[in-house]
């Protein structure tokens, strides 16, 4: 039998209960497999999916937020999304919480730390996540209180 860490049993059981909660004949006639796709947790993409499935599937509203610029009839148009703007805006239980996903080497810019202190001087929550355990760390720190 394959053990898994604590934080992938507990992103499991998470989208079981969304499940059953939103789709209860799918529990109940025995069609359940679980998520169809786990996250590459080790990639920033991955980890960005797995933190914003997780708190939608518990009762929090999540988004990815885009700040790259984009091409447009071979022209580059800057985003205007303001710089340091966090990989996730979300609320949960009623909190503004934002999460920077860092992976690797990767490091805040100068421009996150200023917006982390901006969200945090107006009662938010700005955050930098590297791994599962530690949204887990933040999440739960979120939810205790």
């Amino acid at each position: 039998m394959k053990h898994y860490p604590e934080w992938r049993i507990r992103y499991n059981t998470a989208h079981y209960q969304h499940t059953l909660k939103h789709t209860p004949s799918v529990v109940k006639d025995g069609f359940y497999t679980g998520p169809a796709n786990f996250p590459k947790v080790e990639t920033a993409n991955g980890l960005t999916q797995f933190c914003i499935n997780y708190i939608n599937w518990t009762g929090g509203n999540a988004t990815r937020v885009s700040s790259a610029g984009r091409y447009l009839q071979g022209r580059y148009i800057p985003s205007t999304t303001r710089k340091g703007t966090a990989d996730i805006m979300a609320t949960i239980q009623g909190k503004s919480v934002k999460i920077e996903i860092k992976v690797g080497k990767d490091r805040p810019s100068k421009e996150q730390l200023a917006e982390q202190a901006r969200e945090r001087q107006a009662g938010g929550i700005y955050e930098f996540v590297h791994t599962p355990e530690e949204f887990f760390i933040i999440f739960d720190q979120i939810t205790s209180h």
